[in-house]
């Protein structure tokens, strides 16, 4: 052991400076009893690893490197990519043969929807075109002036009100003519209670005509085009005279003297003078003339329904109203003479 020589920058007072402290630390530095000890098991173990893996890598190796033919480029990318392809094949396929059968029922399902969706396009389109192509007067059968057909014209939805409304109108005409049947039995029956016969009779056959042409125009045909083309303006029409329609046939079942109805009124004047026969035809057209009373105030109820869930305002009927004015011709030339004669 070397003696240790004081050095003029030692401090006596620090401990770690002690020669004796000093000397003991240098010499377990030294000391080979503290060195760490290796574990042989785990040098074996990392060994064996290190030599496995190795052999995998180059059996790997070697697997690539069998090539059928001799010219090729061991080292080259596209066999290698070749080589992983064919590898992947057979679990394609094997893949592909499992989801077969569900593949070609959802093909089968989707070219089946396609060519239902087809099929209707296709019938729509014959439909649209069955509307617009232009068709031969078919009403009146008698003499046709005009082609109404509800189940071409109408949609489907409002068909069946369409045809209650059809048969209101049909049914006003045979009480019409009902009425005047049961006017003609009263002038041939000439009761003493009843002096207003003959001008019954007259009423009754004047109306069978003129109320028959002005129902048709005034609030079936109007109603019939509201429902076809969704309107405003004609909805308006249809409300205003078929109201006075509905008033009219409580008029009517009333059966006032002079007036031309068989009414309430004049069947009991009938049974109370014993004209049972008279009185029963009278009582049919009164039953008539309330019937269709009731169906008139039904069906102008569920038209309103309609025209107001679809949205129709009376503001939208006035503003069509004007533009149909401003676009005809005699309403121009008609305003035209008016502006022209108040200059003058």
């Amino acid at each position: 052991m070397a003696h240790h020589q004081p050095s003029p920058f030692d401090d006596p007072t620090n401990p770690f400076q002690d020669p004796t402290i000093t000397s003991a630390l240098n010499s377990n530095n030294q000391d080979s009893s503290f060195a760490l000890e290796q574990d042989p098991l785990h040098n074996d173990r990392h060994d064996n690893n290190f030599n496995a893996t190795h052999n995998n890598e180059n059996d790997n190796f070697t697997s690539f490197r069998q090539y059928p033919d001799s010219n090729q480029d061991p080292f080259s990318t596209v066999h290698n990519q070749k080589a992983l392809v064919d590898s992947q094949e057979p679990e394609q396929i094997s893949g592909t043969n499992h989801g077969d059968g569900s593949s070609g029922n959802d093909l089968n399902a989707r070219e089946e929807a396609l060519r239902q969706k087809e099929r209707e396009l296709a019938e729509r389109e014959a439909h649209l075109e069955e509307r617009r192509r232009p068709h031969a007067n078919n009403f009146p059968p008698c003499f046709p002036i005009m082609y109404l057909d509800i189940t071409t014209e109408i949609p489907l939805n409002h068909q069946s009100t369409v045809w209650w409304l059809y048969r209101e109108w049909l049914w006003f005409e045979l009480t019409l003519v009902w009425n005047f049947v049961a006017c003609l039995c009263l002038l041939f029956s000439h009761p003493e209670s009843v002096t207003s016969a003959p001008t019954d009779l007259g009423i009754a056959l004047t109306e069978m005509f003129t109320h028959t042409l002005a129902s048709f125009f005034l609030w079936y045909r109007p109603v019939y085009n509201a429902y076809m083309k969704e309107v405003s303006l004609y909805y308006t029409m249809y409300f205003i005279f078929n109201g006075f329609h509905i008033l009219y046939t409580i008029y009517k079942a009333v059966g006032i003297p002079n007036t031309g109805g068989s009414g309430l009124i004049l069947v009991i004047a009938l049974f109370t003078d014993g004209y049972v026969v008279t009185g029963v035809i009278a009582l049919l057209a009164a039953i008539c003339w309330i019937g269709m009373g009731c169906l008139a105030i039904y069906l102008y109820k569920k038209t309103y329904n309609h025209y107001k869930a679809a949205g129709h305002t009376f503001k939208e009927a006035k503003d069509d109203a004007y533009g149909r004015i401003g676009r005809s011709s005699q309403a121009r030339n008609a305003a035209f003479s008016l502006a022209m004669n108040s200059r003058q």
